[in-house]
């Protein structure tokens, strides 16, 4: 049934590499290639106990640095915010897309990974070019011992049931995690349909003061949220930042030009058209 429904989503030409069952993850996960337009791509995915498929990340087979999301491009955003980012800790690992992008664009970063699932790495290792080191552990105890470490977080706790639970404290373990003007972004899928989510995003306005929300325009995908402690972060200032940023660092110009195909606001989005199925 597993395998009946990736190929159902995929297409009979594309190659399940491996579906491995996992309850941490709270459902199985898979790893399929396909073609998506002229370009082969590795998806990392997992399907739940309810027959939902959700795409935790994906890998350009024959380009592994970029990145395929548009979201992971709207995270890459807080890079921009930071003065000279040195420092980054990402939370969650999937597929590995950010590990890679970074190394290939911001080599003099150094990045911090944190994944509490064993099979999530193991899959990274095995088929999405991770060679980076990994540090197996609770998202929450990291940043809890990382006071003022990093200059930017970027948090994307997913499992198969959707976003992680967090406690109480752990956004204001974020903010502290970072260093004067730093930024934290955070990935919300499906963020305006699920509440959770929401309620989650404004414990992040709380603990960090305003936030921006950049999402694409139809609000169908996912939708990050930037916050910088203590700045004045606003839509101009971020679109200037970035600009300048994208083109000292080289970046592609499908990175360089995702804010021409998203907005940018200060409140929460408010509907949405359809169900999100990319994480």
């Amino acid at each position: 049934m597993l395998r009946e429904r990736i190929v159902d989503q995929y297409g009979e030409g594309c190659r399940i590499r491996q579906v491995r069952r996992t309850p941490r993850f709270a459902s199985s996960l898979f790893v399929v290639d396909f073609m998506q337009g002229a370009r082969l791509t590795r998806i990392l995915g997992a399907i739940g106990r309810d027959g939902q498929l959700t795409e935790q990340s994906g890998m350009d087979l024959l380009r592994p640095e970029r990145l395929v999301f548009i979201y992971e491009r709207l995270m890459l955003l807080a890079f921009a915010v930071v003065e000279r980012p040195v420092a980054a800790l990402l939370l969650g690992l999937g597929g590995g897309a950010m590990c890679r992008h970074l190394a290939a664009y911001l080599p003099d970063c150094a990045v911090t990974v944190v994944e509490r699932d064993g099979a999530v790495i193991d899959l990274a290792r095995r088929f999405f070019h991770v060679a980076h080191p990994i540090c197996r552990g609770d998202a929450q105890d990291v940043v809890a011992d990382s006071a003022g470490a990093y200059d930017v977080v970027l948090v994307d706790l997913y499992d198969g049931s959707g976003a992680s639970g967090v406690e109480p404290g752990f956004w204001q373990d974020c903010t502290r995690a970072l260093r004067p003007g730093g930024c934290l972004a955070a990935n919300w899928a499906a963020f305006v349909d699920d509440e959770t989510a929401r309620e989650e995003a404004r414990r992040i306005t709380a603990a960090a003061g305003r936030s921006l929300f950049l999402g694409p325009r139809a609000l169908t995908e996912n939708v990050v949220q930037l916050a910088s402690p203590g700045g004045k972060l606003t839509p101009a200032a971020l679109a200037t930042r970035w600009h300048r940023f994208a083109l000292a660092h080289h970046l592609p110009r499908e990175d360089r030009d995702v804010l021409k195909r998203c907005t940018i606001r200060a409140e929460f989005p408010v509907k949405t058209a359809a169900r999100v199925t990319a994480r």
